[in-house]
């Protein structure tokens, strides 16, 4: 048992029950039109979802064994800046580049960087996921995306 590990467990669940409670409370609405609690309540969701998961494998793991054999490259704080300025560079790039391309370069550049996946899995991650968020968010949701360069170039919107 990792305690550390159930620490952060039920301080993400916690969290994420806190954004369900509030995302219910303001209206989700219905799925062709969101409503302003819609999107904390998925977040709150999924923040569930992932302190549950880490709460089992700080259960299961044995204690004082990191989940890893390697500390990552460049030291404990090279990872979670790297996702920093990725983060900021996706915020100044959205609106002029697109959500599609900004979001696969986003993704696979995490994937490739943060997650330690080869180049060929991570752009493939990468593109089918920002492709998919697309799909849920601006197609069946019909929420507005940035557009970028790319398509107003190649559509003349």
């Amino acid at each position: 048992m990792r305690i550390p590990d159930l620490v952060a467990a039920v301080a993400i669940a916690g969290l994420g029950a806190y954004l369900v409670r509030e995302g219910g409370e303001l209206g989700l609405g219905e799925p062709t039109e969101p409503g302003s609690g819609f999107m904390f309540w998925w977040i709150g969701a999924a923040m569930i979802l992932a302190g549950g998961a880490l709460g089992v494998t700080g259960l299961l793991a044995p204690a004082g064994r990191q989940p890893a054999d390697m500390p990552p490259a460049g030291g404990p704080l090279a990872q979670p800046l790297i996702g920093i300025v990725a983060l900021v560079g996706y915020a100044l790039a959205l609106q002029p580049i697109g959500f599609i391309p900004t979001s696969a370069a986003l993704l696979s550049g995490l994937f490739i960087f943060v997650g330690g996946y080869r180049w060929q899995v991570s752009l493939a991650m990468g593109v089918a996921g920002a492709f998919l968020c697309w799909l849920l968010f601006a197609r069946l949701l019909g929420s507005n995306l940035p557009a970028g360069i790319l398509v107003n170039t190649m559509f003349g919107n």
